[in-house]
C-alpha cells in the first residue's frame, strides 16, 4: 500500500513538472516568434521608464569607429556602445529608420515621441565585427556612411567590404548612404588656405586654379559614382549623403539632389524639426567619443531637449 502512495505522489509531481516546463516552452516560443516581427518604428514599444521628453522631432546620433584599441574622438569601446544603446532603449527612446526619418522630414509620416537615428560615418570594419553585434542585439535601426572608394581596404583603419554589407543589409537593420567615393580630404584653394574637397577649387603653385565649371564636374562625378557603385553592388536605392567634414555650399546640395539625393547630413547640432526649406539638411550629436561616460551622453541628448526633469541614471546600464 506504501508503495502505492508513493507510486502516485511521485506521478503527480512529475506530471505536474511536465505541465510547467510546456509553460515555460510556449512563453518563450511565442517571444521568440513575436519580438523579431516588431515593427522596427514602433510606437508603443514597451519600456518601464516611459516618459514623453519631446514630440514630433529627431535627435540623429553620429558614431565613427567602435575599437576598444582606439582611443580619440571618433571612437569608443564596444562596452561603452553597447551601454549607450541600452541606456536609449531602457529609459524609453524609440529607434527610427532613416526612411522614417526622410519621410518625417518631408512632412508625410509623423514619428513616435522620443525619436532616435543612429549614425556611423566613414565605413570602418569594426562597425561589422564590433557595433553591428550590439544593434542587433537590441534591434536597433542603424545607417552607415561609407567612403566608397575605401570599401575592402586595409591598413591603419580597415574599411567594411562589400560581402559584410550585404550580410548585414539582409538584417533589415542596416542601410547605408554615401560619403563621398574619394573626397573626404582636405585640397589647398591658395597658397596658405586649405579646405574639404567637395566644397573648395584646387589651387596650385604658378597661378592655376580650378575653374568652376571644372569644380561642378568634379564634385558631380564624385556623388554621381559613389551612388552608382553602392547601388549596383548592393541592390538598394541610395537617397542619404553625409558631408565630408560636414562642410557644404549651395553648389553642391544642388548637384547632389539633381543625382537623386533627398537627405544630406551635416555636423550642425541640433534636434530635427519638420520645416519647408529646399533641401533637407539633418543636424547630428557626436557621441562616438572614447570619453562620452554617461554623464555627458545624457548631458549631450538632455540638452537640446531640455522639456522634464533629467532622470538619474538607472543601476541596470550604470556600472
Amino acid at each position: 500500500m506504501g508503495r502505492d502512495k508513493n507510486g502516485i505522489i511521485k506521478s503527480i509531481i512529475k506530471y505536474i513538472s511536465e505541465v510547467l516546463i510546456l509553460i515555460f516552452v510556449i512563453i518563450h516560443l511565442s517571444y521568440a516568434y513575436v519580438e523579431p516581427r516588431a515593427d522596427i518604428n514602433s510606437k508603443s514599444e514597451f519600456n518601464p521608464l516611459f516618459r514623453v521628453y519631446y514630440s514630433n522631432a529627431v535627435i540623429v546620433l553620429t558614431y565613427h569607429a567602435v575599437d576598444r584599441k582606439i582611443l580619440g574622438p571618433i571612437s569608443l569601446s564596444p562596452s561603452l556602445f553597447e551601454k549607450h544603446m541600452e541606456y536609449l532603449k531602457y529609459m524609453g527612446f524609440h529607434f527610427i529608420t532613416p526612411d522614417l526619418l526622410r519621410r518625417f522630414m518631408e512632412g508625410r509620416e509623423d514619428v513616435p515621441d522620443n525619436a532616435v537615428l543612429i549614425t556611423f560615418d566613414d565605413g570602418y570594419e569594426n562597425f561589422y565585427t564590433n557595433a553591428y553585434p550590439i544593434l542587433k542585439k537590441f534591434h536597433i535601426p542603424a545607417i552607415n556612411f561609407v567612403i566608397v572608394s575605401k570599401i575592402g581596404k586595409n591598413g591603419a583603419f580597415p574599411h567594411l567590404k562589400w560581402d559584410e554589407m550585404r550580410e548585414m543589409l539582409k538584417s533589415g537593420l542596416i542601410y547605408f548612404g554615401s560619403h563621398s567615393y574619394d573626397s573626404h580630404y582636405l585640397i589647398k584653394i591658395g597658397i596658405f588656405k586649405k579646405a574639404p574637397a567637395l566644397v573648395g577649387r584646387k589651387f596650385e603653385l604658378f597661378g592655376y586654379k580650378e575653374s568652376e565649371e571644372e569644380y561642378e564636374t568634379r564634385i558631380a562625378f564624385d556623388l554621381w559614382y559613389s551612388k552608382v557603385l553602392l547601388e549596383n553592388n548592393l541592390g538598394i536605392s541610395v537617397k542619404d549623403f553625409c558631408f565630408p567634414y560636414g562642410a557644404y555650399n549651395e553648389k553642391l546640395l544642388e548637384i547632389g539632389k539633381n543625382l537623386g539625393y533627398e537627405v544630406f547630413y551635416t555636423t550642425e547640432k541640433g534636434i530635427n524639426k519638420t520645416a519647408k526649406s529646399k533641401y533637407i539638411l539633418i543636424k547630428r550629436l557626436n557621441a562616438g567619443s572614447y570619453n562620452m561616460t554617461f554623464s555627458r551622453f545624457q548631458a549631450l541628448l538632455f540638452k537640446y531637449i531640455i522639456p522634464h526633469k533629467v532622470q538619474s541614471i538607472p543601476r541596470k546600464v550604470r556600472s
